[in-house]
């Protein structure tokens, strides 16, 4: 449907059409929390607009048997609340609880948290973490997948061309572990300044055999801290202390952004945050 600068698709295939139309002047739009944002900031009031909220497909999150989807305009809230993520991806739970106000949690996508690439974004840790993937359609109907952390660029940039569009986000299923924590300049309803998670898999006696840890806010986008997953193996998750691995959290940091004036902040508030990511993982054993 095309009502003068107003797209409505309601299918796949009527999405795949509008976006044969866009230009650069045509914005896809779902929550638009971020968008409105956007105009704005930027003072921009001559546009079109792609409304993908009325596709069925891009609304659902679904249990598959190796896999678990989530459509593009599934909100924060739903996230929230859903047992399926709940039980294999615990961290996105929190990200998603922890970003924003209730309203804005009722309107914020998935897609939109991605497609936007902010630096300070609270799913992107988490969905870097599990090697999360995103379906893309084109406007000849055409499908690829690739890796979140591929499409993000970081700072309000990503990969997709102007003709594209994320419609899903694919998500293997594992028995891992993970939890998420933040700091902003509020206690709530706040924009990160640094965000983490941290994947890991122990063994019955709380043994971490592998971990996975995302420092978020640290750069353009979330970087891999390897230094901090690498310290955790072979720790025991019911009894580490956070100066076991204060170290190599603050080195790096330090390796992260090494002329920044902030990373003397973001240091203390790293270890802050990771401490509190592995007491939400001992909660969870």
């Amino acid at each position: 449907m095309y009502i003068d600068n107003f797209y409505l698709p309601k299918s796949l295939t009527q999405l795949a059409e509008a976006l044969g139309k866009k230009d650069g002047d045509t914005y896809i739009v779902a929550g638009g929390t971020d968008l409105v944002i956007h105009f704005s900031k930027n003072c921009i009031y001559d546009y079109k607009l792609i409304d993908i909220t009325h596709i069925k497909e891009l609304k659902a999150i679904e249990e598959m048997q190796y896999e678990v989807i989530i459509g593009a305009c599934v909100t924060m809230t739903e996230i929230e609340n859903s047992p399926v993520i709940d039980k294999y991806i615990p961290a996105l739970k929190t990200a998603a609880y922890k970003l924003g106000s209730q309203q804005i949690r009722n309107r914020a996508t998935i897609g939109g948290n991605i497609s936007n690439s902010s630096q300070s974004a609270d799913t992107l840790p988490v969905l870097f973490a599990y090697g999360a993937e995103v379906e893309i359609i084109n406007s000849k109907g055409q499908k690829r997948i690739d890796k979140v952390e591929n499409v993000v660029i970081g700072l309000e940039k990503n990969n997709l061309q102007k003709d594209e569009a994320i419609t899903r986000i694919i998500i293997t299923k594992c028995s891992s572990i993970s939890a998420f924590a933040k700091v902003g300049s509020r206690t709530s309803v706040t924009i990160s300044k640094v965000n983490c998670c941290v994947k890991a898999d122990a063994n019955i006696d709380g043994k971490i055999s592998n971990a996975v840890v995302y420092i978020g806010a640290v750069g353009a986008k979330p970087i891999k801290a390897e230094l901090v997953g690498g310290a955790l193996i072979d720790k025991n998750l019911k009894t580490i202390s956070i100066s076991e691995i204060k170290e190599q959290i603050q080195n790096q940091i330090e390796a992260a952004i090494p002329s920044r004036s902030s990373k003397y902040y973001k240091k203390e508030a790293s270890v802050g945050i990771i401490e509190e990511a592995l007491n939400n993982l001992k909660l969870a054993r």
